[in-house]
């Protein structure tokens, strides 16, 4: 017990630093086994993307018109006609519906992503044994609709209306990827709630850190794929063009593979970061620790306080101690028995 106490206590001590830190960790660790699944889900974002959304990609390039170009029409002297605000007025409303159906389908099949892997990642975390393939099949489960609903349909809608409700969704509800699927957790929704309340900035944090590694990482690989390549180059433009107006499926994939490569090889690394800072912060509120901006140590005395009862086996918090554990299972009817006696 004094093992596990400790454990907790160097959970809740956790600086941002070293939540980054942890999080690097487990992606390296669990990289071989993350990299499969996570790049089949970001290989079907391009796929549904391109199946599902190549008709209107063609049909606004045949539009004949661009950005730049209404930019230098507004600016001319001479006035707009009637086709031309109607025409304006479509390519904005297709361009619009474009980016939102893209963001759409990354949204649901993201979500899905990491719903697959971050009871996995959680477990091993809290250094419990779980196989990969049973914890990949428990995953699917009923209430995967819930979250799907609030980060896959939601979350997007929020982004496209205005940028604040997404930013809202995504802080408050973001640790739904694992509350959904973690026993004991009755209203995933408010546990997910509970576990993010007070920590905007290091969710935003683990967000806008991930993020700009995975863009830095990716220009410079753009960088040098463009000089091998020559992607920039009209040739280049015009073979994509064909592609895309011959409804050539197979290299309009291979093509949005090659250029999003980076973000498919570093498709583990946000649920890993995610992973290591919803440790921290479910251990925080498990003791019923309010989240502190300081830095100072939380000393060992407050475990010692706090009438908390541990199960030897597998560490999981137990609101009162019982024949089974709620977890893993096994018998704790000796700490029933030496409860009586005190």
């Amino acid at each position: 017990m004094e093992k596990n106490s400790q454990r907790m206590l160097d959970l809740i001590n956790k600086r941002f630093s070293d939540i980054l830190s942890e999080g690097f960790k487990l992606f390296l660790r669990y990289y071989k086994t993350l990299i499969l699944p996570l790049a089949i889900f970001q290989i079907l974002v391009i796929t549904f993307n391109i199946f599902l959304l190549t008709d209107l990609k063609v049909y606004l390039d045949s539009l004949g018109i661009s950005f730049l170009d209404i930019l230098d029409k507004l600016g001319e002297n001479t006035p707009l006609t009637g086709g031309d605000w109607n025409l304006f007025s479509l390519f904005f409303l297709l361009n619009f519906a474009l980016i939102f159906l893209q963001n759409l389908i990354g949204a649901i099949i993201i979500t899905i992503a990491m719903c697959s892997v971050s009871n996995y990642l959680y477990n091993k975390q809290m250094q419990i044994d779980i196989s990969f393939f049973s914890s990949f099949k428990s995953a699917f489960n009923k209430k995967i609709f819930i979250v799907i609903l609030i980060l896959g349909i939601f979350l997007p809608l929020g982004s496209f209306l205005l940028m604040f409700p997404s930013i809202i969704i995504f802080a408050f509800f973001i640790f739904v990827v694992f509350t959904y699927n973690i026993e004991g957790a009755g209203k995933p929704l408010s546990e997910a709630r509970n576990i993010a309340k007070g920590a905007f900035w290091k969710i935003s944090g683990v967000f806008i850190f991930n993020f700009i590694f995975i863009f830095v990482a990716s220009s410079i690989y753009n960088t040098v794929l463009n000089l091998f390549l020559n992607t920039d180059s009209a040739i280049f433009s015009l073979n994509y063009n064909l592609w895309l107006s011959t409804r050539n499926y197979p290299m309009l994939i291979l093509y949005q593979i090659l250029i999003n490569l980076i973000e498919i090889i570093l498709a583990p690394l946000f649920i890993c970061l995610l992973t290591s800072l919803f440790v921290t912060l479910k251990a925080r509120k498990d003791l019923g620790l309010k989240y502190q901006r300081t830095r100072d140590p939380i000393h060992t005395r407050l475990i010692e306080e706090l009438p908390r009862i541990y199960c030897p086996y597998c560490g999981v918090l137990i609101p009162s101690v019982k024949k089974f554990c709620p977890r893993c299972g096994e018998n704790l009817s000796f700490m029933l028995n030496k409860e009586g006696e005190e």
